[in-house]
C-alpha cells in the first residue's frame, strides 16, 4: 500500500524556508492585485505553487459540470502547454478523490496508487511519481483541484499542504472574481444584444410608417378641401389622426437615437420660438405663441419640438372647444421660463390664499413666479424653515458645484417676491387645519412630507 500520510514538520533549516515561502505567498497576494487577465494569474499561482512546495510540476485543475469531470486550466512543468485543456475524471483519479471528498490527498508512490489516472502521463511523457493535492473552494464549496507533482528534496510534508491550501484560496480568489466578471460580460453582452434589437425595431417601424402617413395626410388634407361641409369633419378627423401618428414616429425616431444613453444630450443652437410654431402647427385649436425674438438655446430640435407638442395638445385637449391656449417665455438669469396657460377647468390664481411647499427644488417653486413677479398675488407660502435655510445660506452654496446653483437663486428669489407671506416654519404646523409637516430629509436637508389627519402622508421625490 502507498504510503498516503504526510511526513511531520522539518526543524532543521527550518527559518530560511520558512521565509522564502512567505515571501512566495506574498508574491501571489500582489499578483491578485496586479494581474487583470485570470489565465496570466493562474501561471503565477502554479509557479508559486512549484517553488513553495519545492517539486517539478505544479497544476489547477476546475470541475467542468458540463462533462461532469475536471479540466486543466494552468500548470508549470516540462509538459506544462500539453496538459491545459485535457480532461481527468473524477472517478477513477487522485485529483477527482481530492474534488469529491474535498479533503487533501497524499500519494508517495502514485505507480502503487490506484487511485492515480496514468492516462495523463501516457499521453504527456511525464512521470508522476508522487502527488499532493488540496480543493479549491468558493464560499466552502469544492471547484476545483491544487496539486503539486514530484518533490525535489523526499516527501511533500504537513508544511507543504498548509502553504499548498493558501494559495488555493488565492487561487479560489482569483477564479471567483474572474466568473463574476465572465457572467458580467455575458450580461452585458444581453443586454447590448436586446437594445440594438430596439433600436431597429424603432428605426425599420418609423421608417416604415412614414410614407403611407404622408399620404394619409397629404389625401386627407385634399379630401377635407373638396369634399362638402356633412363629409369635412370626418376628412379633418382623418388628416388629426395623421398628424398624431406622426408624432408617434417622430418619438420612435427619438428613442431609437437614444442608444441607451442617459444624462444631457447637446445638440445645436436652436429658436425656441421657431419650435413652438412648428408645434402649434401640429395642434388642432387656438394655440396663440408671445415669445420674444431670438430667444436662442442649445438643444436637440426634434426632441424639444416634440415636448412642445404634446404639452399643446394636452393643454388643448383639456380645455373646451374653440379655448385659447397661449404661450409665454421669459429670460431670467441665463434661464428660460414657458409657460403654457389653458382655458380649461382650474383655479384663478387669485383664489389660491394658502401653498405649502416641501423643498426649495425648481420643479416644486416655479409655478410660483410669473416672469419677475408672484403667480399667486394673494398666497401666503409655508415652507420648512430647515430647507430655506439651507437654501438660502451662501456657504453651502459655495460647497455645491455650479449646475446646483439654481436651487439657491429660486429660494432667494421666493424671499424677495413674496416677502413676508413666505412663512418658514419649524416643527410641524403648517397653518392649515388637519395638515401637518412631518420632517422628510434625504433628498434635501430640510424637506418635509405633509401629513393629513387620517394618517395619510403626502410626500414628494420620494425615489430620488
Amino acid at each position: 500500500m502507498t504510503p498516503t500520510t504526510l511526513s511531520p514538520r522539518r526543524v532543521d533549516g527550518a527559518a530560511p524556508r520558512t521565509v522564502a515561502r512567505l515571501r512566495r505567498l506574498l508574491d501571489v497576494n500582489l499578483a491578485l492585485t496586479t494581474f487583470g487577465d485570470t489565465s496570466r494569474l493562474l501561471e503565477v499561482i502554479v509557479q508559486t505553487a512549484t517553488a513553495v512546495a519545492d517539486c517539478e510540476a505544479a497544476s489547477i485543475l476546475l470541475y467542468d459540470e458540463r462533462v461532469d469531470a475536471l479540466r486543466f486550466e494552468a500548470a508549470s512543468g516540462t509538459v506544462a502547454h500539453e496538459l491545459v485543456g485535457k480532461m481527468v475524471p473524477i472517478a477513477g483519479s487522485l485529483a477527482g478523490t481530492i474534488f469529491s471528498e474535498d479533503r487533501v490527498v497524499y500519494a508517495a508512490d502514485t505507480g502503487a496508487d490506484d487511485r492515480h489516472c496514468g492516462a495523463i502521463d501516457a499521453g504527456t511523457g511525464f512521470e508522476t511519481r508522487t502527488l499532493l493535492g488540496v480543493p479549491m473552494r468558493i464560499d466552502g464549496r469544492p471547484v476545483g483541484v491544487l496539486e503539486v507533482l514530484n518533490p525535489t528534496r523526499g516527501g511533500f510534508d504537513r508544511d507543504d499542504a498548509e502553504a499548498l491550501l493558501v494559495v488555493a484560496a488565492q487561487a479560489a480568489v482569483a477564479i471567483r472574481n474572474a466568473r463574476y466578471e465572465e457572467a458580467l460580460l455575458r450580461l452585458n453582452q444581453k443586454l447590448e444584444d436586446l437594445d440594438r434589437l430596439k433600436n431597429n425595431f424603432l428605426a425599420i417601424t418609423s421608417h416604415e410608417m412614414r410614407t403611407p402617413l404622408t399620404a394619409v395626410r397629404g389625401f386627407g388634407q385634399i379630401l377635407a378641401d373638396e369634399v362638402g361641409d356633412d363629409l369635412a369633419p370626418y376628412a379633418q378627423a382623418v388628416v388629426r389622426a395623421g398628424f398624431r401618428m406622426t408624432d408617434v414616429v417622430e418619438t420612435l425616431d427619438v428613442m431609437a437615437s437614444l442608444q441607451g444613453e442617459l444624462g444631457r444630450h447637446p445638440g445645436r443652437i436652436v429658436s425656441l420660438k421657431c419650435l413652438l410654431l412648428e408645434a402649434a402647427e401640429g395642434v388642432d385649436g387656438d394655440v396663440r405663441v408671445e415669445f420674444p425674438e431670438g430667444l436662442q438655446i442649445e438643444g436637440h430640435g426634434p426632441r424639444i419640438r416634440l415636448a412642445f407638442t404634446n404639452l399643446l395638445r394636452n393643454a388643448v385637449q383639456f380645455s373646451e372647444p374653440g379655448a385659447t391656449v397661449r404661450v409665454r417665455a421669459a429670460e431670467h438669469e441665463g434661464t428660460v421660463h414657458i409657460a403654457i396657460a389653458d382655458e380649461g377647468r382650474g383655479i384663478a390664481p387669485e383664489d389660491v390664499d394658502h401653498v405649502l411647499i416641501t423643498h426649495c427644488h425648481g420643479d416644486h417653486v416655479l409655478g410660483l413666479f410669473e416672469g419677475e413677479g408672484a403667480w399667486l398675488p394673494k398666497a401666503k407660502v409655508t415652507i420648512p424653515a430647515a430647507d430655506l435655510a439651507f437654501y438660502t445660506d451662501p456657504e453651502a452654496r459655495e460647497g455645491q458645484p455650479e449646475w446646483r446653483h439654481g436651487a439657491w437663486k429660486l429660494a432667494q428669489r421666493m424671499k424677495d417676491v413674496y416677502g413676508d407671506r413666505l412663512v418658514p416654519v419649524d416643527g410641524t404646523e403648517t397653518g392649515l387645519p388637519g395638515l401637518s409637516f412631518v420632517g422628510l430629509p434625504g433628498h434635501t436637508p430640510g424637506q418635509a412630507g405633509v401629513m393629513v389627519e387620517d394618517g395619510m402622508v403626502l410626500a414628494a421625490d420620494t425615489l430620488h
